[in-house]
């Protein structure tokens, strides 16, 4: 791990502008734990989008599983159709021009917590990692269709991630998403179909529910779009827990825990229009 942090920390140093403002990664308790699990393929975060601290804790992550010798797929709760957007942000040159197309997709032009300055940090963080080798490729797995039913967009994002997986040997794929889509089991409320963790190999995946002591998210939720209260998910000591008991949901096999009160993370594109709107796109 000491190699990768001084890496990125020269990086952070030397990236001609790029990544003058990154923070480096730190050590995750609990991490290893999961290394050590025999068969592992596949790592879910679930998460409430649009908190500071969650894109954090998946970069400490994903940095835990790089120091782990294994190769390293990221996954993101982005469109497909962003795939070649970001493949060419996390390209070493014309960064400026990229991070501008990047934000031009209409993914970072809806307010739902997913399109947040703390999710375009995570993907800064995530280009230092792949530029240096640490990481293998980032992909997007939300393949959602118009007209297809809450089902198939579930079938089709855990096909996206076995897609993902497939061309590396070996490779540990860590994927970030709502925690409804991260879920073993059916939640009362939601469904009655199956979520993308239920359509994943049981016993190659581990699923971690985000728990933190409260504070707020940016989300979309009744009365639009904007900071929204959290109740505490008892996840007031940062790290892994291995135990289904960790996490405050059934359907999960431990939880990551950021330790913090959560902070809401405003849209990363400029000149957002101000709470509660939840687009900027004009309907049609």
């Amino acid at each position: 791990m000491a190699h990768l942090l001084a890496a990125l920390a020269a990086l952070s140093i030397a990236g001609a502008g790029w990544a003058d403002d990154l923070p480096v990664c730190q050590p995750l308790p609990g991490a290893d734990a999961l290394w050590s699990r025999p068969g592992l393929r596949f790592i879910l975060l679930g998460e409430m989008h649009g908190t500071t601290e969650t894109p954090e804790l998946f970069r400490d992550l994903v940095c835990a599983a790089a120091a782990s010798q294994r190769p390293v797929v990221v996954g993101l709760e982005r469109a497909t159709h962003e795939q070649a957007a970001i493949d060419a942000f996390l390209a070493r040159d014309n960064h400026a021009a990229a991070t501008d197309a990047l934000l031009a997709e209409n993914g970072w032009h809806i307010f739902d917590g997913r399109s947040s300055r703390a999710m375009l940090k995570l993907l800064e963080t995530l280009r230092v990692l792949k530029l240096n080798g640490q990481i293998s490729e980032v992909v997007t797995f939300d393949d959602a269709r118009r007209g297809e039913s809450d089902a198939a967009r579930e079938q089709r994002m855990a096909a996206a991630l076995m897609a993902a997986a497939d061309p590396h040997a070996n490779a540990l794929v860590l994927a970030l998403t709502g925690n409804l889509h991260a879920s073993k089991k059916l939640i009362d409320g939601f469904g009655p179909y199956p979520f993308m963790a239920m359509l994943l190999p049981a016993t190659q995946t581990v699923s971690l529910f985000v728990t933190d002591i409260g504070g707020e998210a940016w989300t979309q939720m009744e009365g639009g779009c904007r900071p929204h209260k959290l109740r505490s998910s008892g996840g007031d000591r940062r790290g892994i827990k291995l135990s289904v008991k960790a996490a405050p949901l059934p359907g999960f096999d431990g939880a990551a825990s950021t330790g913090f009160a959560a902070t809401a993370s405003p849209p990363a594109i400029a000149n957002a229009p101000p709470p509660p709107a939840c687009s900027t796109l004009t309907p049609g």
